[in-house]
C-alpha cells in the first residue's frame, strides 16, 4: 500500500472536494455529469489558496502546523486580490510561510452569514485536512468562522478577516498586522505546550 506525503494526500482531498455535489440539490434530476459542470461554472477560477508567486507561502498545498480557515473562496474579482497578495505578505513577514490555508466552505456562493447546512455539507473535508495535518494551532480569519469552530468543539485564535469591508483599508491593514503579531507573540510565549501532540480538538 502506498504511504502518500501530506503534500499528495492535500492533493487527492482536492480533487474529491472539486467534484463535491452535496450543495447542489436543486439539480438533482440533471445527472452527475452535468450537475459537475454547474458546479464549475459556479466556482469558475481557483477557489482554494494557490502557492504565492515566489512560492514561500504554499497555500491550500501548506503542510505546516498551523492551520488557517477563511470563510468561503471569493464571489467575485480578481484572483489574488490586493487583500490576498496582502494576507500573504504577513503569512511571510511573521513566519507562517508553510501553514494551510483553506476555507471553512469550499463553494463559491453569495457573501453574507454561511448557512449551518451549507457548513455540515462541508465539514467533513475540514476534518480530513485536520487528520492529515494534524495541526498544532488553528487560526479562525473572521468572526463567522470562529464561532462556526466553537459550536464543532474545535479550539482557535482569530484574526480579522483580510478583506472585512467595514473597515477603512488603512485601519484594516494595521488592525490585521496587530492580529499577526499577536497570534505570533502567543505561538512564542506557548512554544513548550505546542511541542507537545494536545490536538485542536476540545
Amino acid at each position: 500500500m502506498k504511504n502518500y506525503t501530506h503534500s499528495e494526500e492535500l492533493k487527492n482531498l482536492l480533487f474529491r472536494i472539486d467534484r463535491c455535489l452535496e450543495c447542489y440539490e436543486k439539480f438533482k434530476n440533471y445527472g452527475e455529469e452535468n450537475r459537475i459542470r454547474i458546479r464549475e461554472w459556479y466556482n469558475e477560477g481557483p477557489w482554494f489558496f494557490p502557492p504565492s508567486e515566489d512560492n514561500r507561502v504554499k497555500g491550500f498545498l501548506g503542510t505546516g502546523k498551523v492551520i488557517f480557515i477563511c470563510p468561503r473562496p471569493s464571489t467575485r474579482g480578481k484572483i489574488p486580490s490586493q487583500a490576498d497578495l496582502h494576507f500573504y505578505e504577513l503569512m511571510k513577514k511573521y513566519g507562517f510561510e508553510d501553514a494551510h490555508i483553506t476555507d471553512l466552505v469550499k463553494c463559491r456562493g453569495m457573501a453574507g452569514e454561511i448557512s449551518k447546512k451549507v457548513i455540515d455539507n462541508c465539514f467533513p473535508f475540514l476534518q480530513e485536512e485536520i487528520i492529515i495535518l494534524k495541526p498544532k494551532l488553528m487560526i479562525a480569519v473572521g468572526d463567522q468562522v470562529h464561532r462556526a469552530l466553537t459550536k464543532k468543539s474545535i479550539r482557535s485564535e482569530k484574526i480579522t478577516h483580510y478583506a472585512f469591508r467595514y473597515i477603512p483599508r488603512k485601519k484594516l491593514k494595521k488592525k490585521l498586522e496587530e492580529d499577526f503579531r499577536s497570534v505570533r507573540k502567543n505561538i512564542e510565549s506557548r512554544c513548550e505546550a505546542l511541542s507537545g501532540s494536545s490536538p485542536a480538538y476540545s
